[in-house]
């Protein structure tokens, strides 16, 4: 892999990027290669904060929807994106209905949502009125979208770079997506603060099909939670910024801390790329496997 030209400076306190040498914190990012050449700079989305929400661009077909979630196709509908969310979703999305402790989506499975133009629906339950697209899946939606998640992850042939730490994570990831994006990559990036399990899970659902480069965050509030998304999102490249004070509730000290966000490198296999933050000692401890760089 080369490196980059020059090397991109960032500040944990006061995003920025820059050629100067003077500030802090320095990051030598690599060259990532893609496995097709693609001179394009942005992802297919438009807006400033919203370059990198979900678009319309055509991911999934009910065929690879059904096969993603090992589910039956009860009705044939468009290709499409994926939303989780009824309050938010956009013509030509497949509406996938979670059912939660408290809330079951399939509740808002209703002529408004055709109306606001979705083009399907994936759960476990067929409901009446509904002339769109479905699929059924078996049990439990949460498993179906994980089942989806690692389908995506799987069929996804570019590099995946994940982002975690008690602070920064969000403008971390912004940072080296543009930096990659102006090598004349064509990088996605999750979108705002998509970095719990059903945030990663739609991230690696969303992450256009031309993508050479996809760049993650990935959070915690619990021991474990680290690892499984890391074994969902399989990084190429895992990157560790800050440990602090952050989730002390659950994890008691700042040890705690760095044991859950040290998961992020625990399963790093030879050739993956670890990159922690020297100037923090709890991160700088953090151990990596034996084959991966450093």
């Amino acid at each position: 892999m080369a490196a980059f030209p020059f090397p991109y400076t960032f500040s944990l306190t006061k995003p920025s990027i820059s050629k100067s040498l003077t500030t802090r914190h320095h990051v030598k990012l690599l060259v990532l290669p893609t496995t097709r050449k693609n001179t394009s700079k942005t992802c297919s989305c438009s807006a400033q904060n919203t370059r990198c929400a979900p678009s319309n661009s055509p991911l999934w077909t009910v065929t690879d929807i059904a096969q993603a979630v090992g589910g039956r196709i009860v009705k044939w509908g468009p290709p499409g994106t994926i939303s989780i969310d009824t309050r938010t979703i956009e013509p030509g999305q497949w509406f996938f209905a979670i059912t939660g402790e408290n809330v079951d989506a399939h509740d808002f499975i209703t002529l408004d949502l055709s109306k606001s133009g979705c083009v399907g629906v994936i759960g476990n339950r067929v409901c009446e009125n509904w002339e769109m697209g479905f699929v059924q899946v078996d049990g439990d939606t949460v498993s179906s979208l994980l089942k989806m998640a690692a389908f995506a992850r799987n069929r996804f042939v570019g590099k995946v770079i994940a982002v975690t730490g008690s602070v920064g994570k969000t403008s971390t990831k912004a940072m080296i997506a543009l930096a990659l994006e102006s090598l004349g990559s064509k990088v996605y990036h999750s979108y705002e603060h998509w970095n719990n399990t059903f945030g990663v899970s739609l991230s690696l659902i969303t992450i256009p099909r031309d993508a050479g480069i996809a760049v993650l965050e990935m959070g915690m509030n619990r021991k474990g939670q680290l690892l499984e998304l890391t074994r969902l999102g399989r990084p190429d490249i895992r990157v560790i910024l800050k440990v602090a004070t952050a989730h002390l509730e659950n994890l008691v000290s700042l040890e705690g801390v760095a044991m859950a966000k040290g998961e992020m490198f625990q399963e790093a296999k030879p050739g993956d790329i670890c990159v922690a933050n020297a100037d923090d000692p709890f991160v700088k401890s953090i151990p990596v496997p034996q084959g991966a760089r450093r």
